[in-house]
């Protein structure tokens, strides 16, 4: 579908296909270069979701929440044992943060958006967690969604409420 726009003496023709418009506005190297690069960075995300999901505890989405206070371990160590757990919980909240944005923009991009979220949420902690964790589980989508992961690596599936 084209149109013909004249501006004096020059006339361009306006083009609606987003193929044309792209061959037309960058090299084809550009093109190609931004399709491999989606497709490796798809690919690696795809692998690192399915080794969080095979690493959860079948009997994850069983815990129940137990008001905000878990159990502590009592832990005689020294302050650097303190500071790697500090770090280790930095790490997974950053981790989880990432994922919850990248969930969310997957919502509108391809991708498994609420899978995504889902175990963005699981890394970090917060008040009404579980709660919100069951509200996304209720989906049959994503329940069928981690279960077919953890049965392609041989684990056994998610145990849900």
């Amino acid at each position: 579908m084209c149109s013909v726009i004249n501006y004096g003496n020059k006339v361009f023709r306006e083009s609606y296909n987003i193929t044309t418009y792209l061959m037309e506005t960058f090299d084809t190297k550009l093109i190609f270069l931004s399709i491999l690069i989606t497709t490796v960075v798809s690919i690696a995300y795809f692998i690192v979701i399915s080794f969080f999901i095979t690493q959860m505890d079948k009997e994850y989405f069983l815990r129940k929440n137990t008001g905000g206070k878990q159990a502590r371990k009592n832990i005689d160590g020294d302050s650097r044992s303190r500071n790697l757990n500090y770090v280790v919980k930095s790490a997974k909240f950053i981790v989880g943060l990432f994922l919850i944005l990248c969930g969310l923009a997957m919502l509108i991009l391809p991708g498994q958006g609420l899978t995504t979220i889902l175990i963005g949420l699981s890394l970090i902690p917060f008040p009404g967690k579980h709660q919100l964790e069951q509200n996304l589980l209720a989906r049959k989508s994503i329940r069928v969604s981690l279960n077919w992961i953890r049965s392609k690596a041989k684990k056994e599936p998610f145990i849900f409420d």
